[in-house]
């Protein structure tokens, strides 16, 4: 049987925090020198320590085949990051286990970083840059370190936007360039499985399309290579991503095809429109058209013009027969809008039916 790409077992991750309590500080040290001493004295040495488990990664199974782009969706503190860290063994899990290509994170850690890009985001990806040299510079060490083929070094530049900055010392960067010259890093090398850490951040809309573009047609398609990609942008995940795994306090909550989860969750989609001269008795008429499950009125917007919404589930039959409706008896519609659910409704959807999250 073919390995999966990428696939976890019951994989978790606690870590032990320790909450202060009950300690006041006080920082008048003028009036009060011994204050300070006192305060933290308390906090390392007294009763107020209370230790607290905190579990990041909970139980989650995934399978993740080669050849498809995967986002990792969910808030911070979700446990994305986490998860992405230990698929790229740069930590250990608690309990259970994970396998990439076939080969596990724990006994087989140096084979499973053979198969893994690990792409971070700003914040870590920055510990490979020094400030005083060139993204030229940066990629060639990096390049000579990891035994990466260098005739790649000028598609990264010009993949993530650098070409013409190439040669331009980086403490000079914005934090936008830097967020390219982290994901050029990633670039360089030839993987069966990624990880990327929202390395977009920072990005502009234009080289960020430019580099999914490539990492959809030429990484995944091409090359066959699995990308778990850990984003807030729930647009981009829409758009591009093959599948979805939303997270939420550590947990898998749902996995799926956004289209797929979408419409497994929302039966009806909403039309609103803005109206003229429509009198009551072609509201009434509207109200009634087959397949309209809920009719709202919103009210006045102007002289003779007036909004409502209507609820259905077939909204290319219902659309046509409304519009038909008004028309004909008379009235003009202004406007017409079919609202369609979201990865972000979705979201917030399921948490909060499934755990109970009323925030």
């Amino acid at each position: 049987m073919r390995a999966y790409a990428i696939e976890t077992v019951d994989l978790t991750r606690t870590y032990v925090r320790y909450n202060y309590r009950g300690v006041r500080v006080s920082m008048d040290i003028e009036n009060n020198p011994g204050g300070l001493l006192l305060s933290l004295y308390n906090r390392y040495f007294n009763r107020n320590v209370v230790k607290e488990e905190v579990v990041a990664v909970d139980h989650v199974n995934l399978k993740i085949p080669q050849g498809e782009l995967v986002c990792l969706l969910g808030p911070n503190g979700s446990g994305k990051t986490t998860l992405l860290r230990i698929l790229a063994t740069l930590l250990k899990p608690t309990s259970g286990t994970a396998y990439i290509m076939g080969h596990d994170i724990v006994k087989e850690e140096g084979e499973v970083w053979r198969h893994v890009t690990y792409i971070a985001g700003l914040l870590t990806g920055g510990a490979w840059m020094d400030a005083r040299l060139t993204p030229r510079q940066i990629l060639t060490i990096q390049s000579q370190l990891y035994g990466f083929p260098r005739d790649r070094i000028e598609d990264a530049l010009k993949l993530s936007g650098l070409e013409e900055v190439a040669d331009v010392r980086v403490a000079t960067f914005s934090t936008g360039m830097l967020a390219r010259l982290s994901v050029a890093i990633g670039l360089l090398r030839d993987s069966p499985v990624y990880l990327l850490d929202e390395p977009m951040s920072g990005i502009s809309r234009d080289v960020a399309e430019e580099i999914y573009v490539h990492m959809k047609e030429n990484i995944v398609r091409k090359a066959k290579a699995a990308i778990l990609y850990a984003t807030h942008n729930l647009i981009e995940a829409e758009r591009y991503a093959d599948r979805v795994i939303l997270m939420h306090k550590g947990k898998v909550i749902a996995q799926g095809k956004p289209e797929e989860l979408i419409s497994s969750i929302f039966k009806e989609m909403s039309i609103e429109f803005e109206v003229s001269n429509c009198t009551r008795e072609i509201l009434k008429l509207v109200e009634g058209v087959s397949g309209i499950s809920k009719f709202v009125e919103l009210g006045e917007t102007g002289e003779d013009s007036s909004r409502f919404v209507v609820y259905t589930e077939n909204p290319r039959g219902v659309l046509p027969k409304v519009i038909s409706t008004i028309v004909e008896n008379g009235g003009e519609v202004r406007y017409v809008k079919v609202n369609k659910p979201t990865l972000e409704d979705l979201f917030i959807r399921i948490a909060r039916e499934k755990l109970g999250d009323q925030s």
